[in-house]
């Protein structure tokens, strides 16, 4: 059917008073898990250089049988060691004109108030990134930031455990430090001997594992292990058969562990956690700041100043260069 050439119709009206359709509302898939700082504990700092103690008994002496009347000795016992870190500045800074923040704008009330919650947003990611990192502790200057220690520079030899390959190592700490950079290894398959090896070793350096952190390609390879506590579920006569892809949870002989998908850690490193032994301590806990105006603008800054605290870095394990 031919239309009618003297009607008007919506190709004609549209460069000139045809109202725009823009949805009311902004879609963001951008990623925002931070499982290891939800997970860790949560602290206080009161100096840029945050310290603490930690301790390990003497080793197990099953012949330690005194002589009836035996003179009593001076022994010398082993002081508790003095671990540190520096604390972190996260930041984003971010300014509206005061045009921008009266306009109407799509899917947002105010302009300056999204960029708040977009920046809160970004700026966990970025601790959580920073948190898991190989990155040692840096003093900073007055020209250089400083730098908290990420969890892999604070596993260090013998937890830091070669899966058949050399060269993988990260040494103690320093004066309290981790300031050690990780050595990664050659690349090798991950393997389920490698994965108990890891959890054998926390264990019996007095850890309890809870959590196994890994990226996405490393938690697949874990999913075919044996040992997987999910791999078969249970459902009602009326309820729809679900199938199993992936683990939850890992049995071994040292107890059950969560597996846990990191988006932030590195892709090739697994962890074996205590996440009793870590914890996230704020000289300065998330605030925003407003800065003083320079010309027609509103300007905010939004900061947390954080280090991170490995109470006993020997409960944990790692591998890296894994695959």
């Amino acid at each position: 059917m031919t239309a009618t050439v003297a009607a008007t119709k919506a190709y004609d009206i549209s460069g000139n008073v045809l109202k725009e359709d823009l949805r009311d509302i902004i879609y963001d898939i951008s990623p925002m898990d931070t499982i290891f700082m939800t997970r860790a504990g949560r602290g206080t700092a009161k100096s840029t250089t945050h310290e603490w103690l930690t301790d390990t008994l003497a080793a197990v002496n099953a012949k330690n049988a005194a002589i009836e009347g035996d003179a009593f000795g001076a022994v010398a016992r082993t002081l508790p060691s003095r671990l540190k870190n520096y604390t972190q500045i996260a930041r984003k800074d971010f300014e509206v004109t005061g045009t921008a923040q009266k306009t109407s704008n799509a899917g947002m009330r105010e302009l300056m108030a999204y960029h708040t919650a977009q920046a809160s947003k970004e700026i966990k990611r970025d601790m959580e990134a920073g948190l898991l990192s190989d990155e040692p502790a840096s003093a900073g200057t007055s020209v250089s930031a400083r730098v908290a220690a990420g969890a892999e520079a604070w596993i260090y030899a013998p937890n830091h455990i070669s899966v058949n390959q050399s060269a993988a190592t990260t040494t103690a700490p320093v004066s309290g430090f981790a300031t050690s950079p990780v050595t990664d290894g050659t690349a090798t398959a991950f393997t389920s001997a490698g994965l108990n090896s890891m959890l054998q070793q926390a264990w019996s350096m007095g850890g309890e594992v809870d959590t196994i952190l890994v990226g996405p390609t490393l938690y697949n390879t874990i999913s075919a292990f044996t040992g997987i506590a999910t791999r078969f579920r249970d459902v009602g006569s009326r309820q729809q058969a679900q199938i199993i892809g992936a683990a939850d949870v890992y049995v071994s002989a040292f107890g059950s562990h969560n597996i846990v998908l990191s988006r932030w850690a590195r892709a090739t490193t697994v962890f074996c956690l205590d996440m009793s032994t870590w914890e996230v301590a704020y000289l300065r806990p998330f605030q925003t700041v407003d800065i003083a105006k320079v010309g027609d603008a509103e300007r905010k800054a939004l900061l947390a100043e954080y280090t991170l605290v490995a109470k006993s870095p020997m409960a944990n394990t790692k591998a890296t260069s894994m695959s």
